[in-house]
Protein backbone atom coordinates (compact mmCIF):
# COMPACT_ATOMS: atom_id res chain seq x y z
CA UNK A 1 0.00 0.00 0.00
CA UNK A 2 2.85 2.65 0.67
CA UNK A 3 4.44 2.06 -2.69
CA UNK A 4 0.97 2.45 -4.13
CA UNK A 5 0.70 6.20 -2.45
CA UNK A 6 2.97 8.78 -1.90
CA UNK A 7 4.18 9.77 1.49
CA UNK A 8 2.76 13.32 1.47
CA UNK A 9 -0.60 12.17 0.02
CA UNK A 10 -1.04 9.53 3.08
CA UNK A 11 0.04 11.90 5.71
CA UNK A 12 -2.29 14.59 3.67
CA UNK A 13 -5.18 12.25 4.68
CA UNK A 14 -4.52 10.83 7.51
CA UNK A 15 -4.46 14.38 9.25
CA UNK A 16 -8.18 15.17 7.90
CA UNK A 17 -9.33 11.96 8.80
CA UNK A 18 -11.10 11.95 12.57
CA UNK A 19 -8.94 9.59 14.97
CA UNK A 20 -11.01 6.26 14.72
CA UNK A 21 -10.76 6.14 11.30
CA UNK A 22 -7.23 6.58 11.60
CA UNK A 23 -6.95 3.50 13.83
CA UNK A 24 -8.75 1.83 11.00
CA UNK A 25 -6.66 2.48 8.67
CA UNK A 26 -4.05 1.69 10.32
CA UNK A 27 -5.72 -1.46 11.42
CA UNK A 28 -6.27 -2.28 7.68
CA UNK A 29 -2.78 -1.88 6.68
CA UNK A 30 -1.17 -4.03 9.33
CA UNK A 31 -3.22 -7.13 7.90
CA UNK A 32 -2.70 -6.23 4.68
CA UNK A 33 1.39 -6.39 5.44
CA UNK A 34 0.99 -9.67 7.37
CA UNK A 35 -1.89 -11.24 5.46
CA UNK A 36 0.66 -13.67 4.10
CA UNK A 37 2.47 -14.53 7.51
CA UNK A 38 -1.22 -15.61 8.88
CA UNK A 39 -0.81 -19.26 7.61
CA UNK A 40 -3.23 -18.27 4.52
CA UNK A 41 -2.76 -20.92 1.56
CA UNK A 42 -3.85 -21.31 -1.94
CA UNK A 43 -7.27 -23.54 -1.08
CA UNK A 44 -6.75 -24.76 -5.15
CA UNK A 45 -3.07 -25.90 -4.24
CA UNK A 46 -2.41 -29.63 -4.23
CA UNK A 47 -1.30 -31.09 -1.20
CA UNK A 48 2.40 -32.37 -1.39
CA UNK A 49 1.99 -35.53 0.76
CA UNK A 50 -1.67 -36.43 -0.53
CA UNK A 51 -0.19 -35.81 -4.48
CA UNK A 52 2.89 -38.51 -3.23
CA UNK A 53 0.34 -41.11 -1.50
CA UNK A 54 -1.77 -40.41 -4.90
CA UNK A 55 1.22 -41.32 -7.36
CA UNK A 56 2.52 -44.32 -5.43
CA UNK A 57 -0.90 -45.67 -5.51
CA UNK A 58 -0.92 -45.34 -9.01
CA UNK A 59 2.21 -47.01 -9.21
CA UNK A 60 1.17 -49.97 -7.33
CA UNK A 61 -2.10 -50.63 -8.77
CA UNK A 62 -2.81 -53.23 -11.82
CA UNK A 63 -1.64 -51.63 -14.88
CA UNK A 64 -4.25 -51.11 -17.64
CA UNK A 65 -3.55 -51.45 -21.28
CA UNK A 66 -1.31 -48.54 -23.42
CA UNK A 67 -4.06 -48.32 -26.21
CA UNK A 68 -6.86 -47.78 -23.60
CA UNK A 69 -4.69 -45.22 -21.28
CA UNK A 70 -4.01 -43.12 -24.45
CA UNK A 71 -7.45 -43.11 -25.39
CA UNK A 72 -8.47 -42.20 -21.73
CA UNK A 73 -5.97 -38.86 -21.57
CA UNK A 74 -6.90 -37.33 -25.03
CA UNK A 75 -10.66 -37.95 -23.64
CA UNK A 76 -9.88 -35.94 -20.36
CA UNK A 77 -7.21 -33.85 -21.63
CA UNK A 78 -8.36 -29.93 -20.97
CA UNK A 79 -8.44 -27.56 -23.50
CA UNK A 80 -5.91 -24.81 -23.52
CA UNK A 81 -8.81 -22.61 -22.54
CA UNK A 82 -9.55 -24.63 -19.83
CA UNK A 83 -6.18 -25.03 -18.44
CA UNK A 84 -5.27 -21.26 -18.71
CA UNK A 85 -8.60 -20.71 -16.36
CA UNK A 86 -7.44 -23.42 -13.92
CA UNK A 87 -4.32 -21.71 -13.75
CA UNK A 88 -5.45 -18.26 -13.25
CA UNK A 89 -8.25 -19.74 -10.29
CA UNK A 90 -4.78 -21.45 -8.79
CA UNK A 91 -3.57 -18.31 -8.89
CA UNK A 92 -5.95 -16.46 -6.18
CA UNK A 93 -5.03 -17.80 -2.98
CA UNK A 94 -6.92 -16.93 0.46
CA UNK A 95 -4.02 -14.19 1.45
CA UNK A 96 -4.97 -12.12 -1.87
CA UNK A 97 -9.14 -12.13 -1.37
CA UNK A 98 -8.53 -11.28 2.13
CA UNK A 99 -5.80 -8.45 1.09
CA UNK A 100 -8.54 -7.31 -1.53
CA UNK A 101 -11.28 -6.77 1.07
CA UNK A 102 -9.01 -5.36 2.97
CA UNK A 103 -8.22 -3.14 0.48
CA UNK A 104 -11.56 -2.00 -0.31
CA UNK A 105 -12.09 -1.55 3.23
CA UNK A 106 -9.39 0.80 3.65
CA UNK A 107 -10.81 2.72 0.19
CA UNK A 108 -14.23 3.08 1.95
CA UNK A 109 -12.79 4.27 5.08
CA UNK A 110 -11.20 7.20 3.01
CA UNK A 111 -14.20 8.01 1.44
CA UNK A 112 -15.64 11.55 3.35
CA UNK A 113 -19.24 10.79 4.83
CA UNK A 114 -22.11 12.09 3.02
CA UNK A 115 -25.32 13.66 5.10
CA UNK A 116 -27.94 11.23 4.70
CA UNK A 117 -30.65 11.19 7.24
CA UNK A 118 -30.51 9.02 10.07
CA UNK A 119 -33.76 7.94 11.82
CA UNK A 120 -32.50 6.43 15.16
CA UNK A 121 -31.46 7.29 18.59
CA UNK A 122 -28.23 8.45 20.21
CA UNK A 123 -26.27 10.46 17.15
CA UNK A 124 -29.24 8.99 15.11
CA UNK A 125 -28.00 5.22 15.20
CA UNK A 126 -31.31 3.74 16.24
CA UNK A 127 -33.45 0.45 15.65
CA UNK A 128 -36.57 2.15 15.00
CA UNK A 129 -37.54 5.91 14.03
CA UNK A 130 -38.09 8.31 17.58
CA UNK A 131 -40.88 10.26 17.42
CA UNK A 132 -40.43 14.16 17.30
CA UNK A 133 -43.73 15.61 17.02
CA UNK A 134 -42.18 17.49 13.43
CA UNK A 135 -45.40 18.13 10.96
CA UNK A 136 -43.97 19.99 7.88
CA UNK A 137 -46.48 22.56 6.31
CA UNK A 138 -45.57 21.32 3.16
CA UNK A 139 -43.67 18.03 3.02
CA UNK A 140 -42.18 18.41 -0.69
CA UNK A 141 -41.13 21.91 0.00
CA UNK A 142 -39.14 20.48 3.14
CA UNK A 143 -37.71 17.52 1.08
CA UNK A 144 -35.80 19.97 -0.61
CA UNK A 145 -34.35 22.57 2.48
CA UNK A 146 -31.02 23.16 2.00
CA UNK A 147 -28.73 24.77 4.50
CA UNK A 148 -26.78 28.04 3.71
CA UNK A 149 -23.05 28.32 3.81
CA UNK A 150 -23.20 30.16 7.35
CA UNK A 151 -25.21 26.93 8.31
CA UNK A 152 -28.60 28.66 8.52
CA UNK A 153 -31.74 26.62 8.25
CA UNK A 154 -35.36 27.51 8.19
CA UNK A 155 -38.12 25.33 7.93
CA UNK A 156 -42.45 25.76 7.57
CA UNK A 157 -43.91 24.11 10.43
CA UNK A 158 -47.15 23.26 11.58
CA UNK A 159 -47.92 23.60 15.56
CA UNK A 160 -50.19 20.73 17.21
CA UNK A 161 -53.79 22.93 16.74
CA UNK A 162 -52.60 24.25 13.44
CA UNK A 163 -50.71 26.86 13.92
CA UNK A 164 -48.53 27.72 11.09
CA UNK A 165 -44.89 27.98 12.21
CA UNK A 166 -41.81 29.64 10.70
CA UNK A 167 -38.74 28.00 12.25
CA UNK A 168 -34.89 28.55 11.91
CA UNK A 169 -31.73 28.38 13.10
CA UNK A 170 -27.66 27.94 12.26
CA UNK A 171 -25.65 24.73 12.98
CA UNK A 172 -22.19 24.15 11.68
CA UNK A 173 -22.66 20.32 10.91
CA UNK A 174 -24.53 19.65 8.06
CA UNK A 175 -28.32 19.30 8.03
CA UNK A 176 -29.15 15.66 7.39
CA UNK A 177 -31.51 14.82 4.48
CA UNK A 178 -34.63 13.43 5.76
CA UNK A 179 -38.22 14.11 5.20
CA UNK A 180 -39.22 13.01 8.80
CA UNK A 181 -37.47 15.14 11.07
CA UNK A 182 -35.02 18.08 11.62
CA UNK A 183 -31.89 17.46 12.68
CA UNK A 184 -28.16 18.88 11.83
CA UNK A 185 -25.03 16.12 13.00
CA UNK A 186 -21.31 16.01 12.62
CA UNK A 187 -20.64 13.78 10.05
CA UNK A 188 -17.09 13.73 10.59
CA UNK A 189 -16.55 11.54 13.93
CA UNK A 190 -17.88 13.88 16.08
CA UNK A 191 -20.02 13.10 18.46
CA UNK A 192 -22.24 16.77 18.25
CA UNK A 193 -25.85 17.52 16.63
CA UNK A 194 -29.10 19.00 17.14
CA UNK A 195 -32.44 18.10 16.29
CA UNK A 196 -35.95 19.92 16.22
CA UNK A 197 -38.54 17.88 19.02
CA UNK A 198 -42.46 19.02 19.65
CA UNK A 199 -44.73 18.89 22.08
CA UNK A 200 -48.11 19.65 22.61
CA UNK A 201 -48.66 21.86 25.63
CA UNK A 202 -50.90 20.01 28.38
CA UNK A 203 -54.50 22.12 29.39
CA UNK A 204 -53.67 25.26 30.95
CA UNK A 205 -50.29 25.58 29.83
CA UNK A 206 -50.01 28.77 27.37
CA UNK A 207 -46.54 30.26 27.60
CA UNK A 208 -42.83 29.22 28.83
CA UNK A 209 -43.71 30.76 32.26
CA UNK A 210 -45.63 27.78 32.66
CA UNK A 211 -43.08 25.33 31.33
CA UNK A 212 -41.90 23.17 33.83
CA UNK A 213 -38.49 20.68 33.91
CA UNK A 214 -40.69 17.50 34.34
CA UNK A 215 -42.53 18.24 30.95
CA UNK A 216 -39.33 19.19 29.12
CA UNK A 217 -37.87 15.47 30.38
CA UNK A 218 -40.90 13.71 29.78
CA UNK A 219 -40.68 15.09 25.77
CA UNK A 220 -36.65 14.70 25.65
CA UNK A 221 -36.03 11.56 27.32
CA UNK A 222 -38.88 8.95 26.57
CA UNK A 223 -38.95 6.22 25.30
CA UNK A 224 -40.22 7.11 21.73
CA UNK A 225 -37.60 9.74 21.57
CA UNK A 226 -33.83 10.16 20.70
CA UNK A 227 -32.15 9.61 24.00
CA UNK A 228 -34.35 6.45 25.21
CA UNK A 229 -34.23 3.99 22.11
CA UNK A 230 -32.16 1.73 23.72
CA UNK A 231 -33.89 2.28 27.87
CA UNK A 232 -34.36 5.61 29.68
CA UNK A 233 -31.65 8.00 30.45
CA UNK A 234 -30.42 8.88 33.98
CA UNK A 235 -29.06 10.91 36.29
CA UNK A 236 -31.25 13.54 34.50
CA UNK A 237 -30.33 17.34 35.70
CA UNK A 238 -32.24 20.29 33.91
CA UNK A 239 -32.10 23.84 34.32
CA UNK A 240 -33.02 27.05 33.10
CA UNK A 241 -30.22 29.53 32.21
CA UNK A 242 -31.92 31.94 30.19
CA UNK A 243 -35.25 33.71 30.74
CA UNK A 244 -37.58 34.14 27.69
CA UNK A 245 -35.95 36.37 25.55
CA UNK A 246 -37.92 39.61 24.38
CA UNK A 247 -37.75 39.63 20.90
CA UNK A 248 -40.36 37.97 18.68
CA UNK A 249 -38.88 34.59 18.97
CA UNK A 250 -39.75 34.20 22.93
CA UNK A 251 -37.11 31.49 23.31
CA UNK A 252 -36.18 30.11 26.62
CA UNK A 253 -32.48 28.19 27.16
CA UNK A 254 -32.23 25.59 29.30
CA UNK A 255 -29.16 23.52 30.39
CA UNK A 256 -29.23 19.66 31.08
CA UNK A 257 -27.21 16.59 31.47
CA UNK A 258 -27.99 12.60 31.55
CA UNK A 259 -26.66 9.76 31.52
CA UNK A 260 -27.91 7.57 28.23
CA UNK A 261 -27.17 4.01 26.41
CA UNK A 262 -25.52 3.94 23.04
CA UNK A 263 -26.60 1.26 19.99
CA UNK A 264 -23.60 -0.88 21.80
CA UNK A 265 -25.50 -1.06 25.28
CA UNK A 266 -22.71 1.09 26.67
CA UNK A 267 -23.47 4.11 28.78
CA UNK A 268 -22.43 7.37 27.64
CA UNK A 269 -22.74 10.79 29.58
CA UNK A 270 -23.99 13.86 27.88
CA UNK A 271 -24.86 17.30 28.27
CA UNK A 272 -27.14 19.65 26.23
CA UNK A 273 -29.28 23.29 25.54
CA UNK A 274 -32.41 23.20 25.26
CA UNK A 275 -34.17 25.75 23.12
CA UNK A 276 -37.75 26.54 23.40
CA UNK A 277 -40.66 27.97 22.07
CA UNK A 278 -44.42 28.17 22.35
CA UNK A 279 -46.57 28.81 19.07
CA UNK A 280 -50.04 28.00 19.15
CA UNK A 281 -50.49 25.36 21.74
CA UNK A 282 -47.03 23.67 20.79
CA UNK A 283 -43.55 23.92 22.26
CA UNK A 284 -40.77 23.85 19.94
CA UNK A 285 -37.29 22.95 20.84
CA UNK A 286 -33.97 22.15 19.99
CA UNK A 287 -31.65 20.08 21.42
CA UNK A 288 -28.52 20.74 21.05
CA UNK A 289 -26.09 17.80 22.60
CA UNK A 290 -22.72 16.14 22.88
CA UNK A 291 -20.84 14.25 25.22
CA UNK A 292 -19.64 15.33 28.68
CA UNK A 293 -16.29 15.50 28.11
CA UNK A 294 -16.31 17.30 25.03
CA UNK A 295 -19.36 19.83 26.65
CA UNK A 296 -16.53 22.18 28.46
CA UNK A 297 -14.11 22.78 24.96
CA UNK A 298 -16.95 23.13 22.93
CA UNK A 299 -19.70 24.94 25.44
CA UNK A 300 -19.72 28.58 23.21
CA UNK A 301 -20.47 26.52 19.72
CA UNK A 302 -23.00 24.51 21.28
CA UNK A 303 -24.46 27.37 22.80
CA UNK A 304 -24.00 29.79 19.38
CA UNK A 305 -26.20 26.66 17.77
CA UNK A 306 -29.22 27.31 20.81
CA UNK A 307 -28.78 31.11 20.76
CA UNK A 308 -29.57 31.00 16.99
CA UNK A 309 -33.18 29.27 17.89
CA UNK A 310 -36.67 30.99 16.84
CA UNK A 311 -40.20 29.50 16.02
CA UNK A 312 -42.59 32.14 15.90
CA UNK A 313 -46.20 32.47 14.25
CA UNK A 314 -46.57 32.53 10.38
CA UNK A 315 -49.77 33.01 7.71
CA UNK A 316 -52.27 30.20 7.49
CA UNK A 317 -52.35 27.94 4.46
CA UNK A 318 -54.46 24.52 3.20
CA UNK A 319 -51.41 22.91 2.11
CA UNK A 320 -50.87 19.06 3.49
CA UNK A 321 -49.47 18.10 7.15
CA UNK A 322 -46.98 15.40 7.35
CA UNK A 323 -45.76 14.08 11.17
CA UNK A 324 -42.69 12.33 12.23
Amino acid sequence: FPSRLSSSFTLGLFKKMPPFKRVQCWVVILALISGHALGFTCPNRRNPLVASSASASASTSTPRSTKYTIREQRQHQPSPDMTMSMTNESDMSRADFVSNLLMASLVTSLVPGVANGFDGGVGGLGKTRPQTGVVFRDPEAAAEISQSSSGDVNYELISPDGTPVFLSFSAPWPLLKSTVGIAARDVTGGFESTFVQVVELPDGVTSLDNIKPGLLSQSIFASTGKFGMYGAPTDIRIKKIQQQSSDASGTSIYQTSFTTLTPAMIESDRKAYISASVVGNGLFLLVTTTTSARFKKLEGELRKVADSFSAISAPKSNLNLRKS
